[in-house]
């Protein structure tokens, strides 16, 4: 059904024609062409996107360069996997214009061969495609890719932030969705509860309308307005998980991992909540420093338990 689909999607804008480039997405799309002689390393974006760009894939032959978007879905020592999409502005809200994505393609990969695979249509009859293997003699796309390396290169002021469009939940959601979006990824909700019988300082919708309400899923807790959702904590529980550029981030993950993602991050401990002591990692939301809220990012004996987006009242 998933790659049905990205079919239906690839015949829409195809008729279409190809998206405007918008100016609120945060993903900017790299140049044509990588300068190979340059001694500088270069970022695994930066790569992956050249490496898509210069090949033969169908999103790629369909949609314009400069509207086709490629980001790391999955990481393992032998594969990566590959999603492209396209982005247009859908209003959440009549005055609050939100960038949608739509993903038009999935790609493998394969660090044995070297072979870039179409998985679109056919994840078990993939197609292989041609692409500018020139781009990669220089560069070994894997290690470039691997979270240590990510965080070395990164500048120093990033390595502690954590931004909300990198993160997708359950490796599907990003931080705002539909109540359709939550109750296929998610269920249904355990409980619900009214936000005007908890009374929170501040909400995330910023509304204070009276059918506002928290959901609540396997000890997460998620704000609602009208048909849409935002995550509002996060609990590694049940299997659930958040996909963060490309790198899975569940139950299991170690301090010792997060900090690979986040070096510079604040490292302590605290009582919070009815867990007791527990340690804390604390984000920052974006690179400028411009909002006063953190992600706060706990740990129940050193593996990842919960995540919760500050904001103070």
């Amino acid at each position: 059904m998933l790659r049905l689909s990205i079919c239906t999607l690839l015949a829409l804008y195809s008729c279409q024609g190809p998206l405007q480039n918008t100016s609120s997405v945060t993903d900017s799309l790299v140049s044509n062409t990588i300068n190979t002689t340059d001694s500088t390393v270069v970022s695994c974006d930066k790569l992956l996107s050249e490496v898509v760009h210069s090949s033969d894939a169908e999103a790629i032959k369909t949609f314009s360069h400069t509207t086709v978007h490629v980001r790391l879905s999955e990481l393992s020592s032998e594969k990566l996997t590959i999603e492209l999409y396209v982005v247009n502005e859908n209003s959440y809200t009549a005055d609050d214009p939100r960038p949608e994505e739509h993903t038009v393609g999935w790609l493998e990969f394969h660090r044995r061969n070297q072979q870039l695979m179409d998985i679109t249509n056919d994840p078990e009859n993939p197609r292989v495609l041609t692409y500018d293997s020139t781009l990669l003699q220089r560069y070994d796309l894997f290690k470039i890719c691997t979270p240590d390396v990510q965080a070395t290169s990164s500048k120093n002021s990033d390595t502690d932030v954590m931004l909300e469009e990198d993160i997708r939940f359950n490796g599907k959601l990003k931080r705002f969705f539909t109540i359709s979006d939550f109750e296929k990824v998610f269920g249904p909700a355990d409980s619900t509860k009214l936000l005007q019988e908890e009374a929170p300082c501040i909400t995330i919708f910023d509304t204070e309308a009276p059918d506002d309400k928290y959901l609540y899923k396997d000890g997460s807790r998620f704000e609602t307005h009208q048909k849409q959702v935002a995550v509002d904590e996060f609990w590694f529980t049940n299997g659930n998980y958040i996909n963060y550029k490309g790198i899975r981030i569940d139950a299991n993950t170690s301090i010792n991992d997060m900090k690979n993602l986040f070096p510079t991050a604040v490292m302590g401990k605290i009582n919070e909540y009815r867990e007791g002591e527990l340690q804390l990692m604390v984000l920052k939301e974006d690179k400028e420093g411009v909002y006063d809220g953190h992600i706060k990012l706990f740990f129940k004996n050193g593996k990842v338990y919960f995540m919760h987006w500050w904001f103070p009242c």
